[in-house]
């Protein structure tokens, strides 16, 4: 375990202007916004043309404009509504996306012991979370009314069946993919631009991100680590190449609930805020997977984690936690930099 306090890692995010000053001369990269699933998407392109890169980043946008209509669940008429409209009754015939995305969560939420669990949504919004603006809590919920809703809570009670692609929802649950959906979508864009013919590009949503290749000339996409006492500022970099990075917080999007603040990462096996750890940063083979895991070692906390890397060997893991410490899962190979003069004596995990 090491020592940092006040520079803890928290929220990636892209740093792209470092990265832009060292190419100029050589190769501008094409970059392309949009604003879905309530946060901005970018996509960054190098070597391509000008119009094959524009008609790849477009290809890619559109995609995930396409999978927000699917899974939105503030849309009532998305195929996610539907789905959870019918919770209780019979089998829905679901796209692939759909059944992909479902059949994926149910995965991690059984590597996870339920820890990450698209079931969760009737304690989020039990906290405080996804109501209405201006509908706030006086006080926090009751042992009965967390014990009520953690009955609508449970990943087992979706039933899927593989001969005719449906999916049945029991139990009273109703889905919620914002734990992994977002990640989800950057890696259906990852793959548009691959068949567009990118060989390098950093897809970006919120934070959740994948990294085809590398850009010209460096050994990996710069990813900047913020400070959560001090968010504006970067206290180091995270080098990605192939691969997705998910970093769940607790400090951007919280409730206060008689004076004391609670996130809004729910621990779906207690009802209650997950407070174990500051952020997790997770670096996987996807950026679902990334997004994913990322929420689920949230909520178990580090001792517990180590066991999921020990049963998910590609994942790699940042864990910031409330006494001033960081600790890792996996080996970093250098590729993580922390702390004043990191980039001179490549300080951090190996």
């Amino acid at each position: 375990m090491m020592n940092l306090r006040r520079h803890l890692p928290m929220l990636l995010l892209p740093v792209l202007a470092a990265a832009l000053s060292c190419s100029r001369g050589r190769e501008e990269p094409l970059v392309r916004e949009s604003f879905l699933m309530g946060t901005k998407a970018a996509v960054t392109i190098y070597g391509l043309p000008a119009d094959e890169a524009e008609a790849a980043a477009s290809a890619g946008l559109r995609e995930m404009h396409r999978l927000e209509a699917i899974l939105s669940t503030w849309r009532p008429e998305s195929e996610l509504s539907l789905l959870n409209a019918a919770s209780g009754g019979e089998p829905v015939r679901v796209s692939s996306e759909i059944f992909e995305l479902l059949a994926e969560s149910y995965l991690f939420s059984e590597l996870t012991g339920g820890a990450f669990d698209v079931t969760a949504r009737p304690l989020v919004r039990l906290w405080g979370f996804q109501r209405v603006a201006g509908d706030t809590l006086a006080a926090t919920p009751s042992d009965q009314a967390i014990e009520a809703a953690r009955g609508r809570v449970g990943w087992r009670n979706i039933v899927f069946n593989m001969h005719d692609s449906t999916v049945t929802l029991t139990g009273g649950v109703t889905i919620d993919v914002a734990g992994i959906g977002k990640g989800y979508a950057v890696d259906r864009c990852a793959s548009v631009l691959i068949e567009h013919g990118v060989k390098s590009a950093l897809v970006n949503l919120g934070g959740n991100m994948y990294a085809i290749g590398r850009p010209p000339g460096r050994k990996g996409w710069a990813i900047g680590i913020r400070d959560p006492e001090s968010p504006r500022e970067i206290v180091g970099t995270l080098l990605v190449e192939d691969e997705g990075v998910a970093t769940s917080a607790d400090y951007e999007n919280f409730v206060v609930i008689g004076g004391r603040r609670y996130g809004h990462i729910i621990d779906p096996r207690s009802g209650r805020p997950a407070e174990d750890v500051l952020s997790v940063t997770a670096i996987a083979a996807s950026a679902a997977a990334a997004d994913a895991l990322s929420t689920g070692l949230f909520v178990l906390g580090f001792e517990m984690g180590r066991l999921v890397g020990e049963a998910y060997p590609s994942l790699r893991a940042v864990f910031a936690l409330p006494d001033g410490t960081y600790d890792f899962i996996g080996r970093f190979g250098g590729r993580l930099e922390i702390g004043p003069g990191a980039a001179r004596d490549n300080a951090g995990p190996k």
